[in-house]
């Protein structure tokens, strides 16, 4: 049994992973200085090799708790974690990332000492021959004011806008990772993960948390590493198509109106609206591996901005929002000429790629 004097529960999803990547991060929590921690492994109907490697861990190491369910995604792991965690505070780390052996302790003292609801710090995107640094603000925050917490959450709908200021950066903030949840917030406010999302739910749960959470703070330190993959979700054909996005929108645009939110913050969801649009053709409908003929494939794409809600999306969307090589996209859509802004799109990415 797990003691209240727990000061931060980890919890992990674990679905396909490689089980050397599985190692890595289980470990990199081990090895944390801080340790009046739990971690609680959530099987989510993994492969046998890896939920048997999950309770090897916990013969090993009585802070492990280990959960064996039929597989339901991530935000139900999650929530599966949620469920049983004693931590003063939580945290997530998905089963193919690492964090740095202090960065529990720094995390915990720093939001004990500020009486903080959330603390936020940086990440590392890590990849096969190099590492960038992303994160949502560029220095210390002890305790983000109003304005502050407002950008937080435009910048986790939608990312870069002309109206932030400093220290933000052009980042946002929507992972559930790299984040120490005080856990009284999400069980007082029950804050959950929405299950039976594909994509996003990261984003509805985290606009959710920013705003029930009364101090929030962020250091500049960059703690958590995450591994990018090109056979993970984020890159991975769905025979779905748009649908995959469509679910969190939906949820999205209920939170907006629930919370009586700005025409600002509309506008802002308008163009998450466009850019994941943008992102299910090229993921989806022009991806080489869509078996459907390509026509066929444009039709639907043309349908899908007849849907709700990228159908508001398209029409309310004020080009003023919107650079040059946006508001072409946005031009195009609203015509329905998908094929010429398959074509666009596919041209603009290939010279970005190269310019960069």
């Amino acid at each position: 049994m797990q003691k209240m004097s727990t000061k931060v529960s980890v919890i992990i999803p674990v679905y396909r992973v490689d089980p050397a990547y599985l190692r890595e991060c289980i470990d990199s929590v081990l090895g944390q200085s801080l340790k009046e921690i739990e971690i609680i492994l959530v099987d989510d109907g993994a492969p046998r090799e890896n939920a048997d490697l999950l309770d090897s861990y916990a013969e090993q190491d009585d802070r492990i708790r280990v959960i064996h369910q039929e597989n339901k995604g991530a935000s139900a792991a999650r929530n599966a974690g949620l469920s049983v965690c004693n931590g003063e505070y939580v945290t997530f780390v998905d089963s193919d990332d690492r964090i740095d052996n202090n960065c529990l302790a720094i995390a915990y003292d720093h939001a004990l000492q500020n009486d903080l609801d959330l603390l936020l710090w940086g990440t590392y995107k890590v990849y096969p021959n190099r590492k960038i640094e992303y994160s949502p603000f560029v220095a210390d925050i002890p305790l983000l004011d109003d304005k502050q917490k407002e950008f937080l959450q435009l910048k986790t709908l939608a990312g870069s806008l002309p109206v932030y200021e400093y220290p933000c950066s052009i980042y946002g903030s929507g992972s559930c990772c790299s984040k120490l949840y005080k856990r009284s917030l999400l069980a007082d406010n029950d804050l959950k993960y929405p299950e039976g999302i594909e994509r996003s739910e990261d984003v509805v749960f985290n606009i959710q948390v920013f705003e029930a959470a009364d101090r929030i703070g962020y250091i500049n330190r960059h703690m958590y590493y995450y591994r990018q993959l090109s056979d993970s979700a984020t890159y991975m054909y769905r025979d779905g198509g748009i649908k995959v996005f469509t679910d969190a929108l939906d949820k999205l645009h209920e939170f907006l109106v629930r919370t009586g939110k700005s025409e600002y913050f509309m506008q802002v969801f308008y163009m998450r609206c466009m850019f994941l649009y943008l992102e299910s053709m090229e993921m989806d409908y022009c991806n080489p591996n869509n078996p459907k003929p390509y026509a066929e494939r444009m039709k639907q794409l043309g349908s899908a901005a007849d849907q709700m809600p990228y159908s508001e999306a398209f029409e309310k969307l004020s080009y003023g929002y919107l650079t040059f090589t946006k508001k072409i996209p946005l031009f195009l859509i609203r015509r329905r000429w998908t094929k010429l802004l398959a074509l666009f799109f596919t041209t603009y990415r290939k010279l970005s790629s190269h310019s960069g």
